[in-house]
């Protein structure tokens, strides 16, 4: 399977602009995207799924369970099912869900 950035669907969060190359409504049991990080993310709680983050260039911080990391280019995070989580900072970040989420696979904390 290749898919090319100009296949991507942009959703425009405002704080961030995601990127899917994969979609959960698309059926793949995962969904893989860019997220360009403005600001940042909301406070999430993820449900039923695992959720990594590769940092592709920039900085900022994730904060995981009220633990905060600093994160830079070539760090991976791993967001794990019942984790509350956000970040902030500039990065351009790679995001891989399994299986793949959507909107229903977080509780939104703030």
């Amino acid at each position: 399977m290749k898919i090319s950035w100009n296949e991507r669907k942009i959703s425009d969060h405002g704080d961030f602009i995601a990127n899917f190359y994969v979609k959960k409504e698309d059926g793949k049991p995962f969904n893989a995207l860019i997220v360009d990080v403005l600001k940042g993310h909301y406070k999430a709680r993820l449900k039923g799924a695992a959720r990594v983050y590769l940092v592709l260039d920039g900085k900022g911080t994730f904060t995981i369970n009220e633990t905060v990391l600093g994160v830079e280019q070539n760090d991976l995070i791993v967001i794990q099912d019942g984790d509350a989580y956000s970040y902030e900072g500039k990065m351009r970040l790679f995001e891989f869900n399994v299986p793949a989420t959507d909107r229903d696979n977080e509780e939104k904390l703030e």
